[in-house]
């Protein structure tokens, strides 16, 4: 176990933090801690944001320095302006980063691998060697020779400059990166959690460790539902398992029949991921690395809803540029972060009209009738969202042009998908549901006339739920209106509901749109990625609702809101709660316990470390030798080998060293279209096959800027024996194992091919 560089690691996030108070100081004055829980992303964005720019023309060492230089210039700027900083806040901020960090380090020491099955690891990696290699950005793409990459790197970007800073070989960044993440995570939800709370007047430790939970060890109810449907009567274990296309013996639950997967897929034709999950199966992807930067902009959404004197500044100066950087991570976070911030400014403190010029007289003319100041406040925030998500385009220009308009797939909105049902719903959400019910529920002030428009609600919803056949709209809808309508009739209620309702929008926005492109068909990948997103924020709006709901079990706490309701109720209802609260680590408990105990063949129990290539050695060995040496080659010379089948071992020359390959992985018929990625497959067989007239072979190799040719079992087994030494110009350069590299002559190659033509 490489403790030192464990050690090294922690010391660089504890710097980095440090160099971001100020400016996290100056932009959450008013959170309790001043921010420090952010730090670390604050300073990570400034950094990628001008890496990002300055290596549109040069990306090195220096670059990555040049950033430092302007974080701790803005830093040491804003410290002469006497912005008040919190150090114990910082402490208590770094104490909950290493406890997460931690953890997933021991996590990932068991299981370290950058292994090809169950995820995108091949990806996620490659795309980090591939930065690392590159001269500028974008990055040459590993998978398509030639051609910069197609998809958003903005997170393995941040991966590449924290491997530069502490000189880390990739292999073993790849995993502390991935740890670094997590803890940003824990962290950037304790801290937002907390900040709510404290307004609140609840504990915000409580309110902070609860979210904490939630959104790093909470998984959903598939795995406790399993526990105890054992004692469950037949017809209900018949009416569980239709829905999930599930056998009925199957589903009570043994410890010998656990897989930690199995609860990522209770959705049909689908995936629903929840942040556990994602971390315990160890890719280094997209959707896992912006939440903690979402949680950033939800901060400084929460600063704009309590209407910061310097909120014009944080609308149209801070937000436009963080929204683009959340962008280039995953641009699925992107439509989620601008709903976030036009929520925010909905239910803000002060009209969203004082941001405009001549809004104060929108506000003059509205505020006599509740329903034009709802309009109008709607209306404006959605014009000044607009304007926000425009100027974050320009900021992310560079990936707009390349990644969004350069990617040959089609992208377009489908309606009216397939529905879930209500099993799927109440399983992957039951969770948060079932504790937003019981907060709203006691938190309200209860009115004969309350109970009945709320009933009158929920009989509409269900009545629409029934002949629609969309289960959400009896699950989920009421909770969205009922937070919408508390947060503006009822002081009670504040950010907590905010993110309540975010949550509730997403969940209920899938089951009616989806975005189409030629990777899966239907809705495959709009629930998956916007499923992560959606538990992201109801973690730290449930860690909220827990508390206050806690706080109200008390006799006389003077936290208490809603204090109509009995106190023997009151106790029982955070009872309930925190019951349903505690079943969420079920899965937390199996998965682990799984983990530790695995027998997969790259399991190091016993020898545990963060090398994430180790497991070449033993499990492919007749390969090992021959990656190594393409991996210590200089600068990106183009390979050719078999193209790569998705999700196994393939592509392995390109994708764990970031050498660019002349096609690999499926994918690139999603970023490239089917006639691009058909015409390289046609050229790399013909590269390959025995029968392949010289000329013909010496063409593509040119064509391609072809300097090596990886030989190994999967081209042997796909093409059969080719003697390339026999050909003018290629020469073995490299034999080990199972596999024979050879160096191909680009002068002769030229030569040869211009005098044929």
């Amino acid at each position: 176990m490489e403790f030192v560089l464990v050690a090294f690691w922690l010391v660089l996030y504890y710097v980095l933090s440090l160099a971001g108070l100020p400016v996290t100081a100056a932009l959450f004055r008013r959170f309790p801690d001043r921010g420090a829980t952010f730090a670390l992303p604050v300073s990570l964005s400034v950094m990628t944001i001008v890496t990002y720019w300055l290596g549109q023309f040069v990306f090195s060492g220096i670059t990555v320095l040049v950033a430092v230089v302007v974080l701790v210039s803005l830093s040491a700027l804003l410290t002469r302006r006497a912005v008040e900083i919190d150090l114990q806040g910082y402490a208590e901020a770094m104490v909950v980063f290493t406890v997460a960090f931690c953890f997933l380090v021991g996590v990932r020491a068991i299981d370290p691998g950058i292994i090809a099955t169950g995820g995108e690891k091949f990806l996620d990696f490659g795309l980090l060697r591939s930065i690392m290699r590159a001269p500028a950005l974008p990055p040459e793409d590993m998978w398509f020779a030639g051609e910069p990459i197609r998809y958003y790197y903005g997170g393995h970007l941040i991966a590449a400059i924290l491997t530069k800073l502490s000189g880390t070989p990739p292999r073993y960044s790849y995993n502390l990166a991935l740890a670094g993440f997590y803890g940003m995570l824990i962290t950037t939800a304790y801290g937002l959690a907390g900040a709510i709370a404290e307004r609140h007047g609840t504990p915000r430790r409580l309110a902070a460790a609860a979210a904490a939970f939630l959104v790093g060890f909470a998984g959903n109810l598939f795995t406790p539902m399993r526990l105890l449907a054992g004692s469950f009567p037949r017809s209900l274990l018949d009416a569980i398992a239709k829905p999930l296309e599930m056998n009925p013996s199957a589903v009570p639950l043994a410890p010998t029949n656990f897989y930690y997967w199995e609860a990522s897929r209770v959705m049909v034709d689908t995936i629903n991921e929840f942040p556990l999950f994602a971390y315990l199966n160890g890719d280094l992807h997209a959707h896992m690395m912006g939440q903690p930067f979402l949680l950033f902009v939800a901060a400084l959404g929460y600063a704009v809803y309590r209407s910061d004197t310097r909120w014009r500044l944080l609308v149209f100066g801070v937000l436009p540029p963080v929204v683009a950087f959340v962008s280039t991570i995953s641009f699925w976070s992107f439509p989620t972060a601008l709903g976030v911030v036009w929520l925010s400014l909905v239910f803000a403190e002060t009209h969203p009209a004082t941001l405009v010029p001549g809004g104060e007289r929108v506000v003059t003319l509205t505020e006599r009738s509740p329903f034009a100041d709802e309009l109008a406040r709607i209306a404006i925030s959605l014009v000044i969202v607009i304007a926000v998500g425009g100027l974050a385009l320009v900021w992310a220009a560079p990936f707009v042009v390349n990644v969004l308009f350069g990617t040959a797939g089609t992208r377009g909105l489908g309606f009216l998908p397939d529905r879930s049902s209500p099993v799927e719903l109440l399983i992957v959400h039951g969770t948060f549901l079932g504790l937003f019910a019981l907060y709203l529920a006691t938190n309200t002030r209860w009115r004969r006339r309350t109970v009945t428009r709320a009933g009158a609600l929920v009989l509409l919803f269900a009545f629409l739920s029934w002949q629609g056949g969309v289960p959400a709209l009896l699950l989920v809808a009421p909770l969205l209106v009922g937070g919408w309508v508390l947060l503006r009739l009822d002081d009670g209620f504040g950010f907590e509901t905010v993110l309540l309702v975010a949550g509730a929008g997403l969940v209920l926005l899938v089951e009616f749109v989806y975005v189409q492109d030629n990777a899966i068909p239907g809705r495959f990948n709009t629930v998956f990625k916007v499923y992560m997103q959606v538990w992201v924020l109801w973690a730290v709006a449930g860690g909220v609702a827990l508390s206050r709901l806690l706080a109200g079990a008390i006799p006389n706490s003077p936290t208490v809101h809603g204090k109509h309701v009995p106190s023997a109720l009151r106790r029982g209802v955070a009872i309930v709660a925190a019951l349903l609260v505690l079943s969420a680590s079920v899965y937390g408990v199996f998965g682990l316990g799984e983990h530790i105990a695995s027998d997969n063949p790259v399991h190091r129990a016993d020898d545990p470390t963060l090398d994430g290539l180790a497991f070449v050695s033993t499990v492919h060995p007749g390969e090992a030798g021959a990656i190594e040496w393409l991996d210590a080659r200089d600068g990106r010379p183009h390979i050719v080998s078999a193209p790569g089948d998705p999700y196994v071992w393939g592509s392995p020359a390109s994708s764990l060293t970031g050498l660019p390959t002349v096609v690999g992985w499926y994918q690139e018929r999603i970023y490239r279209g089917n006639s691009a990625y058909a015409e390289r497959k046609h050229d790399v067989d013909l590269i390959f096959s025995p029968n392949t007239a010289w000329k013909t072979r010496a063409e593509k190799l040119d064509r391609y800027d072809v300097r090596y040719i990886y030989y190994g079992p999967r081209e042997r087994n796909r093409y059969g024996r080719t003697a390339f030494s026999r050909f003018p110009g290629i020469q073995r350069v490299y034999r080990s194992g199972s596999v024979s590299i050879y160096r191909v002559n680009r002068t002769l190659i030229e030569t040869q091919v211009n005098e044929a033509n």
